[in-house]
């Protein structure tokens, strides 16, 4: 018995490499992808100085501190 990494539902895989429960999950983790890929893209576009780059790695070095 596996669970689904999507919605969390136990389902029964019928191949070793089966990670979701359904063709909906698959669609719903595709789709989450491509949305946190197009972020990242968008991102990297307005880091394009390396001032730019350096003061984002300042921030996120600030924000990863805060959270721990």
């Amino acid at each position: 018995m596996n669970q689904c990494l999507v919605c969390n539902t136990d389902f029964e895989p019928s191949n070793a490499n089966h990670k979701y429960c359904s063709n909906l999950c698959v669609v719903r983790i595709y789709g989450l992808r491509k949305k946190v890929r197009a972020q990242i893209n968008a991102t990297l576009k307005t880091l394009k100085t390396p001032d730019a780059l350096k003061m984002f790695d300042a921030s996120l070095q600030d924000v990863l501190e805060v959270s721990t």
